[in-house]
């Protein structure tokens, strides 16, 4: 191997771990907010996230702190097909919350 096929592929590594260090957060205290749109967990100085599988919060009320880890998605299957009110939200994006703590 050469020295540009290694300098290459290290670029690349780089490039692939600090995307998923991005969408993967280790840690996150939120509020849980509900209304007709869905439910969301709002981050101190990030906003809203809609999160896809909110079955996981259904124990938990509306108000209560919750810690979570969490990835930040595009695609949302478990909301497709599911019919809302048609009020807005503002939501800094959809996410699916990996462990509740």
């Amino acid at each position: 191997m050469t020295i540009k096929n290694l300098f290459i592929i290290g670029v690349f590594t780089s490039a692939l771990l600090s995307c998923t260090s991005m969408n993967n957060k280790s840690s996150e205290i939120g509020t849980i907010v509900r209304d007709c749109t869905g439910t969301y967990v709002r981050i101190a100085d990030k906003g809203d996230f809609l999160v896809c599988n909110d079955h996981l919060l259904k124990s938990k009320n509306e108000g209560d702190k919750v810690s979570f880890t969490y990835e930040i998605t595009n695609n949302c299957p478990e909301k497709d097909g599911l019919i809302t009110c048609m009020m807005y939200h503002e939501n800094k994006g959809m996410i699916k919350i990996n462990t509740l703590k």
